[in-house]
């Protein structure tokens, strides 16, 4: 077990092979799932486009009003920037937890 552990064996020898064997079996026995981290994420970003007729510079306001879109009660507001479209209309895009 020393020896497999410290991987003392020579290079072309049938126990080198068979430890090869193991790692490349390994590799494409091994199920997705167990590598599948998705659901373990801490937190995850969304972001919303706000016109700005429907901005309101309260962050209170905004918040309410960012659950009542996202339909998330626990909504938190991240960053919010201010973009304007190619017909100048102006629009802010809202980052949220």
């Amino acid at each position: 077990m020393k020896n497999i552990i410290a991987w003392r064996y020579e290079r072309g020898s049938w126990q080198w092979d068979v430890l090869c064997l193991l790692i490349i079996a390994f590799i494409f026995l091994t199920p997705k799932a167990w590598f599948d981290k998705r659901e373990k994420l801490a937190t995850q970003t969304s972001r919303l486009i706000v016109k700005a007729q429907d901005f309101s510079p309260e962050k209170s306001e905004m918040e309410r009003r960012v659950r009542d879109l996202s339909g998330n009660a626990n909504a938190e507001i991240l960053a919010m920037r201010e973009r304007k479209n190619s017909t100048g209309e102006v629009f802010y895009e809202i980052d949220i937890r």
